[in-house]
Parts: structure tokens; C-alpha cells; sequence
């Protein structure tokens, strides 16, 4: 579940330099437009289905919506890595919409525009990058099948056997990925709908929350590269919505964690007036458990000073129907992507009543 906030605020400058070369009557009318859904965007809302694959795929009628891949990888000798990749996809103006994927690639009229990032970390080191695009002309887009998603060179994409391969090539790292889905896609919040505010509005969100990955991380430093071979397990995340963060709302804390005994456990917390939050557990088999804010607790225990804030790095999570009383660290060292907003995305160690491993994303954090 990847960053309303963080993409609401690529748009804004966005849709302002845009409005400049349009009819857009004011900034003003703008700005209305990213807190309410503009006419024409549809809304997600309860009892709405999550269809497969063709979900997988893009969606020109919702404003806002994301492909987002974490990884928890180690060598031979033990040394470990995260890696994360995301592509969003942001709607300036509803339609007109093709009635074609071949249609959508070529369609210059698509007002809409491809943003992505993606992520390196070992213990104290994160290198990050990022990716802007222009919908309609090829350069990024996404295709349900087969699956493919892109922008420029980077690219996630699944062969006739249903295996996926991210590729990412930059100035100071790249890597190549294999990736095998252990278990079929999970639904969150009410078949898929996940509110994120008590008042309603929310997202279309599932997850594949056991991915099998091994392939190849590289480091370039001074024409010299250092390639570590590696394996582990990795969280994919899909979701889409016409509706960003409400007024009130500053940020959110999401996390992803494999556990020791192969249960999966995703949990969030939207910060505002009112703190909002919702989880999934998924057994190991692939049942899944919607949790409620009365099912779990999830509090800040440590913080640690950053270079461009304080942020919390320690969190106690417990789910006593489920007998988990965890401790999630976040690894040592600032985990900041530094894109045009800043947010804090990188591995966690998982400790007490089960050990694991997962990823943390906070948004709305530091100066």
C-alpha cells in the first residue's frame, strides 16, 4: 500500500504546470481537485469486485492507483538486502478512455502521467532513484496479460508459466529478480475494498503476500561492480482509487511482515484528527483474517534523530486472537527517498513472541 501522500504531492506541482498550458480556470479549482474526486473518476466503495487478472492490469477510469513490490533478500554468507519497486499511475482529467490496451499505448489524449521509484538498502546504506513519464505514448503503461509493467528500462513482467522478472538497471546499482508468487492473491479490508478513513472512502487493495525471489544485486562504484547473489522473499501490493489522504490526515505507517511460522501480516495506521487502522492476517495456507482496531495494537516505541527529522524506527504490534506480541525494528540507518517528497521506506527485522522480516513505509515524517 504505497503513499496517497506522497504521490499527491508529485501531482499538485504536476497538475499546476499543466493547468498553465490548458483552459484549468484556476489553482484554486485545482487544488479542489486532489482532495475531492473530480466528476468523471470513478470511486471505489464497498461491494465492488476485484477481477483477475484483468485487475492487474491499468485503470484510466480511477485517478490514482500503484504497483509496488518489497523484498527481504540475503547472499550465501548471510549479508542482507532490501530491494523495493513501485509505479504509479495519476489521472490529470478524467477520459476519453480507449477501449483497448494496443488503443491505451498510443492514445495521446490520456491525461495522465506514470511516476516511479525504486530502492536499494542494506544495514546503514539505501540508494534510491526515481522515474517520470507522460501517459499515451508507450513510454509507461501497464498490460494485465501478460502482465508487464513499465517505465523506460525498468520493467516487472510474468512469462507463460506465471513467473515475474524485475529489472532495474541505474547509475549505482541495478538488479534482476525472479520471482514466483508461493501463494494466490489475498484480499483486504471487505472483499477487497479497504476503507482508510472511519467517514468511508478507501481504495480497491490486494496483496500477493509471498513472493519466492532469488536473482542478482549489483553496486557500481568508479567502473567497478560488486554483484551479490541472492534469495528470500518479497510483498506485492495493488491498489487503486480516485481519493487521496482527507484534510485532516498527515500520513501513514505501513508495514509487511513475514513470520517465522508462515503467517503473513500486513498493518496500517492513516494519522489525522482521528487515527485510523486497519490489518491482514494471512495464514500460511492463504487464509486471510481482516482485523479490526479493537483485533491489534500497533504503537511507536523508539525514535531515532535523522538527518531530516525524528522518526519512529521501533513499533510494538500484537494480535492476541492470534497469540503475536512482536517487536519490529527498522535495520540501522536513514532509509529516506528523497524524491520530491521526502518519505521513509526500508527493511524490518521482526522480534519477540515470532521472528521475521518485512518492510516499512512512513509517510509525513521529518522537516
Amino acid at each position: 500500500m504505497n503513499s496517497r501522500a506522497v504521490v499527491s504531492t508529485w501531482l499538485t506541482a504536476l497538475v499546476l504546470l499543466l493547468a498553465a498550458c490548458s483552459e484549468e480556470p484556476s489553482t484554486s479549482s485545482t487544488m479542489s481537485a486532489l482532495t475531492d474526486p473530480p466528476q468523471g473518476f470513478k470511486q471505489a466503495h464497498p461491494g465492488m469486485p476485484v477481477v483477475l487478472p484483468q485487475d492487474m492490469g491499468a485503470h484510466p477510469e480511477f485517478r490514482l492507483e500503484w504497483w509496488y513490490l518489497t523484498a527481504n533478500l540475503e547472499d550465501a554468507d548471510g549479508e542482507q538486502f532490501g530491494v523495493q519497486w513501485t509505479l504509479f499511475r495519476n489521472g490529470i482529467k478524467p477520459g476519453p478512455y480507449s477501449s483497448g490496451e494496443q488503443e491505451r499505448k498510443l492514445d495521446w489524449r490520456r491525461n495522465e502521467v506514470w511516476f516511479a521509484h525504486t530502492a536499494v538498502s542494506r544495514p546503514n546504506q539505501h540508494w534510491f532513484a526515481d522515474r517520470a513519464a507522460r501517459g499515451g505514448n508507450g513510454q509507461a503503461d501497464v498490460t494485465a496479460e501478460p502482465f508487464h509493467a513499465w517505465i523506460d528500462h525498468w520493467q516487472l513482467a510474468s512469462d507463460q508459466d506465471g513467473v515475474w522478472t524485475l529489472e532495474v538497471v541505474e547509475r549505482e546499482f541495478r538488479f534482476r529478480l525472479r520471482i514466483q508468487p508461493r501463494l494466490p492473491p489475498i484480499f483486504h479490508g471487505e472483499q477487497g475494498f479497504s476503507a482508510k478513513s472511519a467517514g468511508g472512502g478507501g481504495s480497491m487493495y490486494f496483496s500477493y503476500p509471498d513472493l519466492a525471489i532469488e536473482g542478482e544485486v549489483a553496486f557500481l562504484d568508479n567502473e567497478e561492480t560488486e554483484t551479490f547473489t541472492v534469495k528470500g522473499q518479497g510483498w506485492f501490493d495493488r491498489e487503486w482509487s480516485s481519493q487521496y489522504l482527507k484534510e485532516d490526515q498527515t500520513g501513514w505507517d505501513w508495514m509487511a511482515l513475514h513470520l517465522d511460522d508462515k503467517r503473513h501480516l500486513m498493518v496500517f495506521r492513516v494519522r489525522g484528527a482521528e487515527d485510523f487502522y486497519s490489518a491482514t492476517l494471512v495464514a500460511a495456507d492463504g487464509t486471510t483474517t481482516p482485523l479490526k482496531p479493537g483485533d491489534f495494537t500497533l504503537s511507536a516505541m523508539d525514535y531515532r534523530n535523522t538527518r531530516y527529522g525524528r522518526v519512529p524506527v521501533v513499533w510494538r504490534l500484537t494480535v492476541p486472537s492470534a497469540n503475536l506480541e512482536l517487536d519490529v525494528h527498522s535495520w540501522p540507518g536513514e532509509y529516506w527517498n528523497t524524491g520530491a517528497m521526502r518519505y521513509w521506506e526500508g527493511p524490518v527485522t521482526v522480534k519477540g513472541s515470532h521472528s521475521g522480516a518485512g518492510y516499512l513505509e512512513m509517510t509525513g515524517y521529518g522537516d
